[in-house]
């Protein structure tokens, strides 16, 4: 697209620049790249939905234009890291040569906001800082397309790759995934770290590609409802209600996180359905070293420690399994 546009302005005088989507463009890689002290380990990105944790395509010479067409120095400075670290893809780095504009000044990203809530999207990031060493949670709560397309939509334009994930989180620490999303896989619900109601899960789920019809159909508009922030704390919560079928009996399902930094997360969960049902709530770990302790369970990985408890009155208990999965196109793996 950015090919086009360069051309369609340079050849016909026609500038598609003046759009709130492309200044927003290089903030969601700023804010949804992992902290640089981890690059050389082979993850540059949080995985959400179908995305890899490498790059596919660029993105230096795509920050390149964005820094030189809306004078954003936070850009130039996070293609130029990138160049410094080479892990951009390969594919295009000739547009390097025609979309670097020297004048823009690189600026580093430490007098950014820690959180940022894009709000079409609904998706929240939220770190402890900027030092390349911070810890990371995001959080996914919002249409499968985003709330502008649920409207405008009534056939699904492309959403394949979206995943069954509203209330959906992950967290990174201390160099290495704690709470991770699944990957590339087939679209279940049962794969992300959120709600199953008797084993079900959200509209959408069950096949290789994502069937978003099934969410346009009734305009399913799971939304973030509050994204705060301070020095020590940052609130997050989201009304996830309407990404799973009225057949389930949910009547409500609103997810807080509370950020206490720099390494604690509490999760408040609010579930009412309108009859009895087994609810499940999953935490899917990157590491299976799991092993009970107390009454919660601690999880030990290369370098990191994941304490998790429970705090819940009534008939609630917490279990830990090696749990089968659909990888992509029906290959079975494990979470």
């Amino acid at each position: 697209m950015l090919k086009f546009m360069h051309l369609a302005d340079e050849l016909l005088g026609i500038d598609l620049y003046n759009h709130p989507w492309w200044r927003n463009t290089a903030r969601y890689c700023q804010y949804l790249s992992l902290p640089r002290e981890d690059w050389p380990n082979k993850d540059y990105i949080v995985d959400i939905a179908d995305c890899p944790r490498t790059h596919w395509y660029g993105p230096d010479h795509i920050l390149r234009d964005l820094a030189r067409r809306y004078h954003d120095g936070h850009a130039q400075w996070l293609a130029e890291q990138m160049g410094k670290a080479n892990i951009d893809a390969p594919s295009a780095r000739w547009l390097n040569l025609i979309w670097y504009d020297p004048t823009v000044q690189a600026v580093p990203p430490d007098n950014l906001p820690t959180l940022h809530h894009f709000e079409d999207m609904g998706i929240v990031s939220a770190r402890t800082g900027w030092d390349g060493r911070e810890g990371l949670v995001v959080f996914k709560c919002g249409p499968f397309i985003g709330h502008e397309a649920i409207d405008d939509f009534s056939y699904d334009p492309g959403g394949g790759h979206v995943h069954p994930d509203a209330g959906h989180f992950i967290v990174f620490a201390n160099g290495k995934w704690l709470i991770r999303d699944d990957g590339y896989q087939d679209k279940w619900t049962k794969q992300h770290n959120t709600l199953l109601i008797d084993g079900a899960g959200q509209l959408g789920e069950g096949r290789t590609w994502f069937n978003g019809t099934e969410c346009l159909l009734v305009k399913a508009r799971p939304r973030i409802i509050l994204a705060s922030s301070s020095s020590k704390l940052d609130h997050i919560a989201g009304d996830v209600t309407a990404a799973y079928p009225k057949r389930l009996g949910l009547e409500n399902f609103v997810r807080h996180l509370l950020f206490i930094k720099p390494d604690v997360l509490i999760i408040v969960d609010d579930i009412a359905l309108n009859r009895n049902a087994d609810l499940e709530i999953r935490l899917h770990t990157k590491s299976s070293n799991c092993k009970q302790q107390d009454s919660g369970f601690v999880v030990k990985g290369d370098g990191i420690v994941l304490r998790v408890d429970l705090f819940s009155d009534g008939d609630t208990r917490m279990d830990a399994a090696n749990l089968p999965a659909r990888g992509s196109h029906g290959r079975d793996t494990k979470l």
